[in-house]
């Protein structure tokens, strides 16, 4: 009886084992076939928007100006207005998803409540790419929008104001 069970147990061990796929194994990198495996790594994540604050409308906020210490706003503001106007990467309208031109990136700026200075957010859309033989994650960044800070008759911060939409290669 004791032997009976044992080639049962075997069989049916046997069959369980044959039924997986060849090559088919439990690990992270099997996981690979799930998902695009790419050079740059298994995509875990695409077209996630992320809004990003990149400068304070409150001086007293010590946390925020913690989390910005190493922030360069005006640098990375110049070198995106750079690409738009050299064409270098293509700007939208937000609203309407029109190409813009360099002309009318020009007019953007000359709004009366519009400046560099006030741009104090950048959203993300960007896909997420896992390394489990390197245990990281790259991100790939395929478009920004910069928003420009309003404020109230009354001077108090009310929000962000799209400038445009990038698309990056």
């Amino acid at each position: 009886m004791k032997k009976g069970i044992y080639i049962l147990s075997i069989l049916a061990l046997s069959f369980a084992i044959s039924c997986r796929k060849s090559g088919e194994t439990t690990s992270i990198t099997s996981h690979a076939e799930e998902y695009a495996d790419t050079a740059s790594g298994i995509l875990i994540a695409e077209n996630i928007i992320q809004d990003i604050v990149i400068k304070t409308t409150n001086e007293d906020d010590d946390w925020a100006k913690e989390c910005l210490k190493g922030m360069k706003q005006k640098k990375l503001v110049d070198v995106i207005f750079e690409m738009a106007y050299s064409g270098k990467a293509v700007t939208y309208d937000f609203d309407t998803h029109e190409k813009l031109t360099a002309r009318q990136l020009r007019q953007i700026e000359k709004k009366e409540d519009f400046s560099r200075e006030k741009i104090g957010k950048i959203q993300f859309v960007e896909s997420w790419y896992l390394h489990p033989e390197k245990a990281s994650i790259t991100k790939k960044v395929s478009s920004i929008v910069l928003g420009y800070e309003t404020f109230d008759s009354q001077g108090q911060f009310r929000g962000y104001l799209p400038v445009f939409r990038m698309i990056l290669n």
